[in-house]
């Protein structure tokens, strides 16, 4: 991953020295304020500095950086790409005002310059854009990438914990979820499954299939479906959750403030989990677990 620079083609000092004396021309003037306020857009992406800093730390990608790197690419990368094509709509306003003026006075050099100048504008942007997507793609494969290294670190270190902990206990059965909060448990998809099975048996499996779904986040695109199957209150696995939050989740998921209210279902939920579900799953024995799938 590396910092994306701006085109020195789109910044409007630039690109008025290149329209020379018809910079002042009303198409070409309402370009450069374009180029002005695409600039301005791009300068106010942070995502490449966030994802940079969090990669290379050795502590477990954080929940809250994934949203705020998606957060990034549904607002502040769309919108550069907003602007790029309304450059493009403008630099084909001025072509067409410089190639009448060019045709008009073939002899003028500077107009020829100042319309091949506009020409290439469509060029640049598609190349920006490109390179912006070619590094939202990057990215997204270097995050699942840390995911499943966070994984397996933590599915390594669980394990030597267990056998460590057979050992103390000379052999002898330790009921899996001892000792275990529920973010420890959705860490491990093992343990999340024989948690979600033992919810079965009390009909609360929709609580845990919805923390594990929603872990590590979840995007503008995958909120609808979250919504549709969680959060409505006609969903197949409908939560039990309070009407606003159900209200309030279903607006945000346009402006992505939805964000913030998924957390407060998920602390919600976790309250209930812990309290109830893994409770009670912690005081099983062998036998019962056995039955559930636990080998």
């Amino acid at each position: 991953m590396k910092i994306i620079g701006y085109p020195d083609d789109l910044i409007p000092r630039v690109a008025s020295a290149s329209l020379g004396t018809y910079r002042t021309r009303q198409e070409c003037a309402d370009l450069l304020a374009g180029m002005a306020d695409a600039e301005k857009a791009f300068g106010s992406i942070t995502w490449h500095k966030v994802m940079l800093l969090a990669l290379t730390k050795p502590e477990p990608l954080d929940e809250d950086t994934i949203h705020v790197y998606e957060s990034e690419v549904d607002n502040a990368i769309a919108r550069v790409f907003r602007k790029m094509k309304m450059l493009n709509t403008l630099a084909a306003a001025a072509s067409k005002d410089l190639g009448a003026l060019a045709k008009a006075n073939p002899k003028d050099a500077v107009a020829k310059k100042a319309l091949a100048a506009t020409k290439a504008v469509p060029g640049v942007t598609a190349k920006l854009v490109k390179v912006l997507e070619d590094a939202i793609d990057k990215d997204r494969k270097d995050i699942k990438a840390r995911l499943a290294k966070d994984e397996a670190t933590h599915e390594k270190q669980r394990k030597a914990a267990a056998k460590a902990a057979q050992q103390t206990n000379s052999g002898q059965f330790v009921n899996p979820f001892e000792g275990k909060d529920i973010d420890d448990i959705l860490k491990s998809s093992k343990l999340t499954l024989l948690l979600h099975a033992y919810a079965k048996t009390e009909k609360t499996d929709e609580n845990v299939e919805f923390l594990s779904i929603t872990r590590k986040g979840v995007d503008q695109r995958a909120a609808l479906k979250l919504y549709n199957l969680f959060i409505d209150l006609n969903g197949a696995k409908s939560l039990n959750i309070t009407g606003q939050q159900r209200t309030d989740f279903s607006n945000g998921i346009g402006n992505g403030a939805y964000v913030g209210v998924l957390k407060d279902i998920q602390t919600h939920i976790r309250i209930v989990v812990s309290g109830n579900t893994l409770t009670r799953a912690q005081a099983l024995d062998e036998p019962a677990l056995r039955k559930l799938g636990y080998k």
